[in-house]
């Protein structure tokens, strides 16, 4: 096999992950909204809808280091497969049911299972693809996830009209025929794995990082950036209007973001996205023009969406083979993290200081990232950030 070939963003295993994270965020897209319409349908708050969704992140974000172990024990394909079993055959319960522990018990499986399959999927991505292409490949992981994130809530609720059980069968029916793609498209590898070592999370301070501030602040704009935006007289489709904006923007820049990180370093371009984020959101936060709000949220989903796939593809870089699996569990899990707090902290900033403040936290956080990244060194020996840059 040549190089050029072993270099290409489409080599062996990699079309099949691409398909399997497109599958995923489907099913994301497809379950999570359609999870909190039934629950409200059936009469239930706000505060008991928010804790059943904190719940799937909160059980994904403690899972990790199980699913690190379970990983090293069965292997990739296996792990994969047993969280597309697992979700398919938990997902359709939800609408049998209208009892709320049932509700909660079902809702921590499926964030079991989704740990179980994004999990061995981001190992398997830095694992097949190459120091030279692992930019792009992480790239289009992250593309064919938010295509499917979008298409799921527009599928979900055209059959949500017919029936919830149909909508949720569609989705389990979507996640399940992933078994299918990795055990046909996915190529079966031996693979070491390292025991687990926190000293590690020195050696991926900065993915960890990025993913915790990134999930802190995608989980903070889904959930509450709604409200500011009512709050500032701006109706519903307009607030959709915006939202896909937002979702566009990612679309757009992920894939030359990305490519452009295999030119000239994954350090520079992260430090470029994140000052994008800061700028835009900076404007969001003190911009009430509604001509100017909906560029502000374009170009803020330009900066932050690339954010995750360049974060994820420095744990590729940044530790050894053995470490892939720790790594991406530590990773997933302060992902988890984040998405769990930005909210609940955001609400309460917006409760004592007032709407306008919705986004300081999340402006700390990435002004914090940024400073990290500006003062990072390239390591004297072993692996380091910038290992990825061609020659």
């Amino acid at each position: 096999m040549t190089a050029k070939n072993v270099n290409s963003p489409f080599g062996p295993g990699l079309p099949a992950l691409y398909i399997v994270a497109f599958l995923s965020g489907i099913s994301l897209g497809l379950f999570n909204p359609f999870i909190s319409t039934l629950m409200k349908e059936n009469g239930f708050d706000d505060i008991v809808i928010g804790l059943n969704s904190t719940l799937y992140f909160f059980i994904t974000a403690i899972g990790s280091p199980l699913v690190a172990k379970i990983l090293r024990k069965i292997g990739l394909r296996k792990t994969m497969m047993a969280g597309f079993l697992l979700m398919g055959i938990t997902a359709p319960l939800f609408p049998l049911t209208n009892q709320l522990s049932a509700w909660f018990v079902i809702r921590g499986v499926m964030g079991l299972a989704c740990c179980l399959y994004l999990i061995s999927g981001q190992t398997a991505l830095n694992y097949f693809c190459t120091a030279q292409n692992r930019g792009i490949v992480n790239g289009l992981n992250a593309l064919a996830f938010s295509l499917g994130f979008g298409v799921g809530p527009v599928m979900g609720a055209f059959v949500y009209k017919l029936s919830p059980q149909i909508t949720f069968l569609l989705g389990s029916g979507l996640i399940l025929s992933g078994i299918f793609v990795v055990y046909f498209g996915l190529p079966e590898k031996t693979i070491k794995f390292q025991k687990p070592d926190f000293r590690i999370i020195k050696k991926l301070k900065l993915p960890l990082q990025g993913s915790f501030a990134y999930g802190f602040s995608v989980a903070t704009l889904v959930s509450l950036y709604p409200l500011y935006l009512l709050e500032q007289n701006y109706g519903v489709e307009r607030i959709g209007y915006i939202f896909g904006l937002f979702i566009l923007g990612g679309l757009i820049s992920t894939v030359p973001v990305t490519h452009l990180s295999d030119k000239i370093g994954n350090i520079k371009v992260l430090i470029g996205s994140v000052v994008v984020v800061i700028v835009s959101v900076f404007g969001l936060s003190l911009i009430a023009d509604p001509n100017i709000v909906p560029f502000l949220a374009f170009i803020s989903g330009v900066g932050m969406s690339p954010i995750f796939p360049l974060a994820l593809a420095l744990i590729g870089s940044g530790v050894t083979v053995d470490e892939l699996a720790s790594g991406s569990a530590l990773f997933t899990s302060i992902y988890g993290a984040g998405c769990t707090a930005g909210p609940i902290l955001s609400s309460i900033m917006m409760t004592l200081l007032g709407t306008q403040y919705i986004f300081s936290l999340m402006l700390i956080l990435f002004c914090f990232f940024l400073l990290t990244l500006v003062k990072y060194k390239k390591p004297s020996s072993g692996y380091n950030y910038l290992s990825e840059t061609t020659p």
